[in-house]
């Protein structure tokens, strides 16, 4: 994390990894699961989009919902880093980042928000955008990385099936001879 908020007490860094033992799993299964929620709505949409578009097929393709993933994350880091870059005081590209870092979870923390003039205590509706985008953010990127992962897997497969057809068709061919 960010190194902003840790235990100070023994029994205090033993709370802290069984929690994290039973919530780090946990928040990914939910994450997870909200991602696949995510794309199961997205392709209705395009479905429906398609059709209102009087397409001739209505199918959604692995491209499609990744392209829709990509333009997401892309609009949600942008959001983020608009909003950040004014609240912070920081250039676009600084705020980007620090999106790119926190809903990737590689948080270095070279960058952190809420930390200037007591925000937490004086901006609660900032504290509250912050919060919000945060878990947004990680459900839009799990989402995406989630149909990168399927893709990545339904390419691969795809690709064993083909070879093992060759080696079929070779063995065959072999045969015959």
């Amino acid at each position: 994390g960010y190194g902003h908020a840790a235990p100070g007490t023994d029994a205090g860094k033993v709370f802290c990894m069984f929690y994290a033992i039973l919530g780090i799993p946990l928040t990914l299964v939910m994450f997870q699961s909200l991602g696949e929620r995510m794309n199961t709505v997205v392709r209705l949409l395009l479905k429906k989009i398609k059709k209102c578009l009087g397409m001739r097929t209505t199918n959604v393709s692995m491209e499609n919902m990744v392209l829709v993933g990509f333009l997401s994350c892309m609009g949600t880091l942008c959001i983020g880093a608009a909003a950040f870059s004014y609240f912070e005081g920081w250039t676009f590209f600084h705020a980007y980042y620090y999106c790119f870092i926190t809903l990737t979870t590689i948080g270095f923390g070279d960058f952190v928000a809420l930390q200037k003039n007591e925000a937490l205590q004086k901006k609660p509706p900032y504290v509250a955008f912050s919060f919000m985008y945060i878990l947004v953010g990680l459900t839009v990127i799990g989402a995406f990385l989630n149909l990168v992962v399927l893709r990545f897997l339904t390419m691969n497969s795809e690709d064993e099936r083909r070879d093992a057809e060759e080696r079929a068709s070779l063995r065959r061919a072999q045969n015959n001879i």
